[in-house]
């Protein structure tokens, strides 16, 4: 950036309405000559055109190669775009440097940073970070793949200030010096992989989270995975790990309390109990919130207060669509776990609720083995509600469990009721995407607990 002039050209690649707008706005802001690029004509672009600055010439309903004619220095591509598009190939051929909107934040940020990935848990993790260590009277500053893009507050950081990120491998595929203080890789499990060649490029592109990093920095992992404790030679970083059964992990779980390894010995830090987020994943996702805060601190030299985290932890209230108590219906106790897109979410909420439950999975497959869930069903649940496109296959997949379907939620919620009994978990984790009847898992979600708010209204009348 500090060979770009004021009036070098930068191209952002997807008018998406977080990370590319603001990148658009923002770049507007600080007198560079911008272009937009998106394959949706202006119609489609909609309201985003009238948040966009006015100074930012829109290349609507194409992203051809013949673009870079206009002669551009840079390119900020959007995360919801791949980077294998004809456009982009065009760019690397021609030398033009290709950014991710989280590279040119970074470039603005001041103070310490946590960057948080993985296929499951990203959101939870990064907002009970942010959670802490606001608790704890840190200036904290929370987004990137949350909601709130990184570009959109990077210059407002300070030297004492501690950013937590959120980052997609979307995101990652595109950084160039982004350095973070603190990585964190929660787990990988097969997804996405509509966009990647296989589970190998998946992974190669969230590993690049530590690939800048320093000695002092911190590098966290799941000690769990195979994958990650199998990828270690090429971090440069300090290993910190965490697990709910390996008790040589520097967090670890035994009989229901987490414990920190700290100066070769370890202590009780957390009663799981006593925490409001339920589930085996959200107990992996403290562990790494903990080593996280702890690591920061460190790095800034100050006294770590292990009461006032472990407060913090049991304080923390989650997130909507994640485990989250939908309410009590004539004795069952709902959950809404909209969030839960991967095989990999869906068994470690299994994990979490008793056996002789119902579950209501189904919607737009993501190219994952779904077969790999047979087993726990089986296990696990008495009743299937199949819903979305993917019941047939799900009917077949999970055949040894008795199943039914349902063409809305409000029909998949009554059946449910009326095959489980008083006492029983009725669980939405859905293990898709929900594009085939839904926006977004948040719409699901939504609905959802519509559904059970509506059903809980007509079993009281009765």
């Amino acid at each position: 950036m500090k060979k770009l002039k004021n009036k070098s050209k930068i191209l952002v690649v997807g008018l998406g309405k977080l990370s590319g707008l603001s990148a658009c706005n923002f770049l507007a802001k600080k007198g560079f000559a911008v272009y937009a690029s998106d394959n949706r004509n202006e119609k489609q672009l909609g309201n985003i055109l009238a948040e966009l600055d006015s100074s930012v010439k829109v290349l609507a309903g194409s992203q051809t190669p013949d673009i870079l004619n206009e002669g551009f220095d840079l390119i900020v591509l959007s995360p919801g775009v791949p980077k294998s598009i004809p456009l982009i190939k065009a760019a690397n051929e021609k030398h033009i440097p290709v950014i991710a909107e989280i590279e040119l934040a970074y470039k603005y940020m001041k103070g310490r940073s946590i960057a948080i990935t993985g296929t499951d848990g990203k959101s939870t993790t990064t907002s009970m970070v942010g959670h802490i260590l606001k608790e704890m009277g840190f200036d904290v500053f929370t987004g990137g793949n949350l909601g709130i893009p990184f570009i959109s507050y990077a210059e407002n950081t300070t030297e004492d200030s501690i950013t937590v990120l959120e980052l997609s491998s979307f995101q990652l595929e595109t950084i160039d010096e982004f350095r973070p203080d603190v990585a964190v890789i929660l787990n990988v499990t097969p997804d996405h992989l509509d966009r990647y060649s296989g589970m190998d490029e998946y992974f190669e592109a969230k590993l690049r989270i530590a690939k800048n990093q320093h000695g002092d920095d911190v590098y966290i992992y799941n000690k769990d995975s195979e994958m990650l404790s199998g990828k270690l030679d090429g971090i440069g970083s300090k290993k910190l790990s965490f697990s709910t059964t390996n008790k040589k992990a520097d967090a670890y779980l035994e009989n229901g309390s987490v414990f920190l390894r700290r100066n070769n010995s370890s202590g009780k830090i957390l009663d799981t109990a006593k925490m409001k987020i339920m589930g085996m994943h959200n107990i992996e996702n403290s562990m790494a919130s903990i080593l996280s805060v702890v690591s920061i601190i460190e790095k800034n030299e100050k006294k770590i207060d292990i009461d006032r985290i472990a407060e913090s932890c049991y304080s923390f209230p989650g997130l909507e669509h994640r485990m989250e108590e939908a309410g009590v219906v004539g004795g069952r106790k709902f959950i809404n776990d909209s969030k839960a897109t991967t095989v990999n979410s869906v068994e470690m909420a299994l994990r979490s609720i008793p056996s002789g439950s119902i579950l209501i999975m189904g919607g737009r497959t993501k190219g994952d083995d779904y077969s790999r869930l047979a087993s726990t069903i089986k296990t696990k649940i008495k009743q299937l509600v199949l819903i979305g496109e993917s019941v047939n296959e799900f009917k077949n997949t999970f055949r040894d469990v008795s199943s039914v379907t349902a063409d809305t939620m409000d029909a998949a919620v009554r059946k449910a009721f009326d095959l489980s009994a008083e006492g029983d978990v009725i669980l939405l984790s859905p293990g898709c995407a929900s594009f085939d009847m839904f926006t977004d898992f948040e719409e699901r979600g939504k609905v959802f607990k519509d559904s059970v708010r509506k059903l809980k209204e007509e079993v009281s009348c009765i």
